[in-house]
């Protein structure tokens, strides 16, 4: 927290010398009125000094805010097709959040990786990474084909959320399918962090 310029004021009268001449009980001299000045400014300074501090924060940010979003590119196309689900501009705040988990986020191969990115925006998801039917198996493993499904992920996503999966009513026209689903958000977020030899197989279940 910044000093305050009473507070430089009372520590610069505790340096005056001693005497007459130097009387720091005065308030209305003009020694009095120069060293207010002074205590002034020297508060101003510190204010700027912890505010430039603050700008090295992308949580706290506010002077350079717009920097740091260039710097990291955002918003970007994720975060772009939020903005479209929601019809309306981004917030300040949505795109505080995202620059901070674009800063912040160290990625990874492991699937809890990936299950925690999309806790953190808001999705609950369940990978299940395809391996080989073995010897070792049991009668309720897959009969994925070695080696064509290695690197092959079924992600599922959960839509608590409405709007998730969608289906054809009185109000829609004839060229709707019966029922479509997708999610642009996390697709997106998935298919970015995904390892570069990694196929994606995405299906949404109600609950």
């Amino acid at each position: 927290m910044a000093v305050t310029a009473q507070e430089y004021t009372q520590q610069i009268k505790q340096m005056l010398p001693q005497g007459l001449a130097w009387n720091a009980d005065d308030t209305a001299s003009c020694m009095a009125l120069m060293l207010e000045c002074w205590a002034m400014e020297f508060s101003r300074i510190d204010g700027r000094v912890e505010a430039l501090i603050n700008e090295a924060d992308p949580r706290l940010c506010i002077e350079t805010f717009q920097e740091w979003l260039t710097q990291w590119g955002v918003p970007d196309d994720c975060l772009k097709a939020w903005g479209t689900v929601l019809m309306d501009e981004l917030s300040p705040q949505m795109l505080r959040q995202a620059l901070v988990q674009k800063v912040t986020t160290i990625g990874s191969q492991s699937i809890r990786f990936f299950v925690e990115m999309a806790k953190s925006y808001g999705y609950s998801i369940y990978i299940d990474e395809c391996r080989p039917f073995m010897t070792t198996s049991t009668v309720m493993d897959a009969l994925y084909e070695t080696p064509s499904w290695y690197h092959h992920w079924h992600v599922k996503i959960f839509t608590g959320q409405a709007g998730k999966v969608f289906y054809h009513d009185t109000l829609g026209n004839v060229k709707e399918p019966l029922s479509w689903w997708g999610d642009k958000i996390i697709e997106c977020l998935l298919r970015r962090y995904a390892p570069a030899h990694t196929v994606l197989h995405i299906g949404y279940i109600q609950g």
